[in-house]
């Protein structure tokens, strides 16, 4: 079935073809050597659980602003999708960038956090299998790896503006519908993390709404022959092989 953003929300038009597939939708290999391979279910089922996380412990609603340091990652791509499924703005910052008034801010690393404490902080440890953050968490902040789990696998949206931001950063921003395009040829796709998020996460949105598997991997991890033909990758950063 085409993509339609205008049928469904666009986080629910993206993800209710691949809510009960078992094929892998993204993979993701990290520099300490994880591969990660999740279905389209299973991702569903992340993007489920933080937005409800999102919308129970924050009240992320339409119009709220959320910011991020954090590196491309399945957990800031589910994280993301989980906002757009609230119809939030995403807006990508710098490590120990002040982002100004915003509803949130979700960082991979707390010892980066520059914000004031009326902001609320939600910390993301990276590694996949972690079940809470290892170190000193800022006072008030909370743990997404120990608190996400709890929360249900399925979410409900409501209908949202697409014409509204859907990510900013300083090189520009997009609305729901000019982020939300099919892009991409067909076939499994490589891209890394050497990309800023507000690069990867458009690519990340594209791909998928073109029904394309991808393979994510972080940079500095050694992109081998074997890599490439285990994952049987057909594209990469949209050049074929």
């Amino acid at each position: 079935m085409p993509f339609d953003i205008n049928s469904l929300s666009p986080v629910e038009a993206l993800l209710s073809p691949v809510r009960h597939s078992t094929h892998p939708w993204l993979t993701w290999y990290s520099q300490s050597g994880e591969r990660v391979e999740l279905s389209g279910r299973v991702f569903d089922n992340w993007v489920a659980k933080s937005a409800n996380l999102l919308h129970e412990e924050f009240d992320l609603a339409p119009g709220d602003i959320v910011a991020t340091d954090m590196p491309g990652h399945w957990k800031s791509a589910a994280l993301a999708l989980a906002c757009w499924h609230l119809g939030a703005e995403l807006r990508s910052v710098a490590p120990g960038t002040n982002p100004g008034k915003v509803s949130l801010f979700i960082t991979s690393s707390a010892q980066t956090l520059n914000v004031d404490g009326s902001v609320e902080v939600l910390v993301v440890p990276l590694p996949s299998l972690a079940m809470s953050y290892e170190g000193e968490l800022p006072v008030g902040a909370t743990d997404y790896a120990s608190e996400v789990r709890a929360y249900a696998d399925s979410f409900f949206p409501s209908p949202i503006d697409v014409a509204a931001t859907a990510l900013s950063s300083e090189s520009g921003q997009q609305s729901f519908t000019e982020l939300f395009v099919p892009s991409g040829a067909e076939g499994t796709t490589l891209l890394t993390t050497e990309w800023p998020i507000e690069r990867v996460l458009p690519a990340l949105v594209g791909l998928w709404a073109n029904g394309t598997s991808v393979v994510l991997v972080e940079d500095g991890v050694s992109i081998t022959d074997r890599l490439i033909s285990g994952e049987r990758v057909v594209h990469r950063l949209e050049q074929k092989l």
